[in-house]
């Protein structure tokens, strides 16, 4: 039984089959997500883990679907706990974003449903696992990126990150529902 999480996604990311499920399930949610309108309040902020005060998780079939989109340009995480897919206030990996990146929003609003409609989604990507055979794994967004072997992927060296002081301004309204 494989244990790690980067080499269970690494092992996955080329299956066809599973991107389109997922590609399926990523529009689903954001059809849901854009049926209760939640507003982003933050802009952004919320990739900056530490100083918005929370985490983001990951499933293995999650990651295996990111590393596919991702893999000519990946980005390992710096010492700060910041998402390195924000460049310069803006998401760089918004197709292939994992779930929480999509149900979450800071919106009070949000709070009545989120937590369902998340919990709804997991069981889904259970599922989707399931079906192809992928181990599961469920993991800190972080962790799960910092663990794939980089000999599968090509990091990209230097790129540029916000400070923080950068006020994140994203060009399309949200919630954004885009097949990319």
């Amino acid at each position: 039984m494989t244990t790690d999480i980067g080499q269970i996604a690494l092992q996955n990311k080329s299956s066809g089959e599973l991107s389109a499920r997922l590609q399926s399930l990523y529009r689903d949610i954001d059809a849901a997500i854009a049926d209760r309108s939640p507003v982003c309040t933050n802009r952004g902020l919320c990739c900056n883990f530490d100083a918005y005060g929370h985490d983001l998780f990951v499933t293995s079939v999650e990651l295996a679907h990111f590393i596919s989109g991702h893999a000519e340009a990946w980005r390992p995480p710096a010492a700060e706990r910041r998402c390195p897919y924000q460049v310069e206030g803006k998401c760089t990996a918004r197709e292939h974003r994992p779930m929480g990146c999509r149900v979450f929003f800071c919106d009070e609003s949000s709070i009545d449903w989120q937590f369902a409609e998340y919990e709804k989604r997991l069981t889904e990507l259970k599922q989707i696992g399931e079906a192809a055979g992928i181990e599961y794994r469920y993991v800190e967004w972080l962790s799960a990126l910092s663990s794939v072997p980089l000999a599968g992927v090509r990091p990209i060296a230097e790129f540029p990150v916000s400070d923080g002081a950068v006020e994140f301004v994203d060009p399309r309204s949200l919630p954004v529902i885009e097949s990319e």
